[in-house]
């Protein structure tokens, strides 16, 4: 099983998704693409996360799309015959990446190696993500860092609806990190139970 968590920085993606790896016994990956070029974490690190900005700095779309999918298509091959929860996948490279010329990437990268069983979309404001970012770092860069702010949602769902990429949407305003846990963790077993078609919710 392949499970996808998304949503806007600050929403509790990481948080959630070790928490699930746990619970289900699953491989949890983040930045999968790192893992594809480095083994160590000194200064090829930088020098890849300086190739990355570069990455993003030329005003080239295509070029964007396919690099940082090489994440996306690592970890569905690497990781073909093993149960996978990642942290960020094909609607937060969309978000950041995508454009309607890039739509060509994306497909072809689907057509490649499919999509996620579930992709399961955590939800919050700018306000409340701006709140719990503050409450782990009050030095956190994500607070001054107006791309952060931005209202994306609408934008990963239109692409997870044009791409046929079934979702869950999980609102966690009121939620407390337990409740989102649980949240989740049922989605999930209700998926493995396959007592309940998976559709779109959204209580916001």
């Amino acid at each position: 099983m392949k499970i996808a968590i998304e949503g806007m920085d600050g929403v509790g993606k990481s948080t959630v998704a070790k928490r699930m790896a746990e619970e289900f016994n699953m491989v949890y990956l983040e930045k999968p693409i790192l893992n594809l070029f480095i083994n160590s974490s000194g200064n090829e690190v930088q020098l890849f996360n300086d190739v990355c900005q570069n990455i993003y700095n030329l005003d080239n779309e295509i070029l964007k799309a396919w690099f940082f999918g090489l994440g996306n298509l690592y970890s569905f091959i690497e990781y073909a015959n093993q149960n996978i929860i990642i942290d960020r996948h094909f609607a937060s490279n969309y978000f950041w990446n995508g454009t309607e010329r890039s739509n060509a990437v994306y497909q072809t990268m689907i057509n490649l190696i499919g999509v996620p069983d579930i992709t399961i979309v955590l939800y919050a404001s700018w306000k409340i993500r701006k709140e719990r970012i503050r409450n782990r770092n009050m030095n956190d860069p994500d607070l001054i860092d107006e791309e952060k702010m931005v209202y994306g949602y609408d934008k990963m769902y239109k692409f997870l609806d044009d791409f046929s990429i079934p979702y869950c949407v999980v609102n966690t305003e009121n939620k407390d990190i337990d409740e989102v846990n649980n949240t989740v963790a049922q989605i999930i077993n209700d998926y493995k139970a396959k007592n309940k078609i998976l559709e779109r919710k959204k209580d916001f």
